[in-house]
């Protein structure tokens, strides 16, 4: 199996498992992704390469600080151009602590909007609510902060048309 790591903000890769060590600068806490794997993950959440920082000693259980249990280092490795993780909101992308929380994605109310209001502003913010999650997992902070205020800015919108709308409606209603 192939890996490949990033360590000092730089990607390095494809490496077999014989080629990672500790003396190129892996710990558990390095980001890596392998064929699989839907988005990156630390080096201490994969057992095989756990074993290699260990020495060997590894019993199947990953020890990591309180920080770090459970979660996943995310990084665009597709978009970053092979030099590093980007790191939107001044994230350090060595440093999972500094993940921000995901920004509301509004998409259900974008659904309603668009079937109770106004269909055409209602589908620009399911675009847009469609594009906040993707952006973040792959670690575009800012893009998903910036898809989830244009979601809210169109629900907004398709809200106040079908408000605006409603009244003409009926109007035109009662008198055909």
């Amino acid at each position: 199996m192939k890996y490949w790591i990033i360590i000092d903000g730089v990607q390095k890769g494809p490496l077999t498992i014989d080629e990672l060590s500790v003396e190129n600068g892996l710990d558990l806490s390095t980001p890596v992704w392998y064929e699989g794997l839907t988005d990156w993950t630390t080096v201490g959440a994969v057992p095989e390469i756990a074993a290699v920082i260990t020495g060997g000693n590894h019993d199947g259980h990953v020890r990591q600080s309180p920080d770090q249990s459970n979660r996943q280092f995310v990084c665009p490795y597709a978009s970053q151009g092979g030099n590093g993780c980007q790191s939107g909101y001044g994230v350090n992308p060595g440093n999972q602590g500094d993940v921000p929380p995901m920004p509301n994605t509004y998409l259900i109310w974008a659904v309603l909007a668009t079937i109770c209001c106004c269909v055409p502003c209602g589908i620009i913010a399911i675009v847009y609510a469609a594009k906040v999650s993707p952006a973040y997992y792959r670690g575009d902070f800012n893009v998903a902060l910036e898809a989830s205020s244009k979601a809210q800015f169109w629900v907004i919108i398709s809200f106040v048309a079908g408000l605006v709308w409603t009244p003409f409606s009926v109007l035109i209603g009662l008198l055909s």
